[in-house]
């Protein structure tokens, strides 16, 4: 799924591809190890988890000859607007609401995280950098742009303004408010995010809190 809501989908051509292969709701529970409770949820609409829309689609599509698509039977307008919501909810909350509880939530435990040149590995990595990030800047006002999705990932357009009040890459507190302007890109899996990058100018926030004084 995208979410812990899970996705929609177009549960009247997933009746058809079942009927296609010639199963009972029994049959095609048994066929791809989901219940057939789930079965008929997921040929009402759903929500249902995206992995297992994406399961029962393929154990379909291995006894059919149907030309459907996994896209076909996906509501993905649906996704898209999870996708936007989960994203908008990890900058307010982690950043703008500083509750760090929701990396638990929000992150897959075997998260991984490309920025600033390095590779942090696991939600208690990535814990301590939003933690240094937070103690080194106070207020933080963190804006998001856009997003553009795509399936189960997304980009995001941030801007920030921020206070500088702790040591930051080794530079003291200045009190000196910074603007900056970023991106990050995220895969979700299951409602959780499992892969990220941040690209912003670090060089850029480091000129503008060691810039003479006007």
């Amino acid at each position: 799924m995208v979410s812990s809501r899970g996705v929609h989908v177009d549960g009247d051509k997933f009746r058809q591809l079942r009927q296609a292969c010639g199963l009972t709701q029994e049959e095609a529970s048994s066929r791809s190890g989901y219940s057939d409770r789930l079965i008929r949820k997921l040929e009402r609409g759903g929500p249902v988890e995206l992995q297992t829309a994406s399961d029962i689609f393929q154990t379909y599509d291995m006894l059919s000859k149907s030309t459907l698509s996994l896209s076909d039977v996906l509501r993905l307008e649906s996704i898209k607007n999870e996708v936007e919501e989960l994203m908008r909810r990890w900058f307010d909350g982690i950043f703008n609401q500083r509750d760090l509880s929701l990396i638990d939530e929000l992150m897959d435990e075997n998260v991984e995280l490309f920025a600033e040149g390095n590779t942090l590995r696991g939600r208690q990595a990535i814990r301590e950098r939003v933690s240094t990030v937070l103690q080194a800047f106070n207020p933080l006002t963190i804006t998001v742009d856009y997003i553009v999705c795509d399936g189960s990932q997304a980009v995001t357009y941030w801007s920030v303004s921020k206070k500088h009040v702790g040591t930051f890459a080794g530079i003291p507190a200045t009190d000196r408010w910074v603007k900056i302007k970023g991106s990050s890109f995220a895969v979700f899996q299951d409602g959780r995010i499992i892969q990220a990058r941040d690209h912003w100018d670090v060089q850029d926030l480091i000129d503008q809190l060691v810039a003479p004084e006007p």
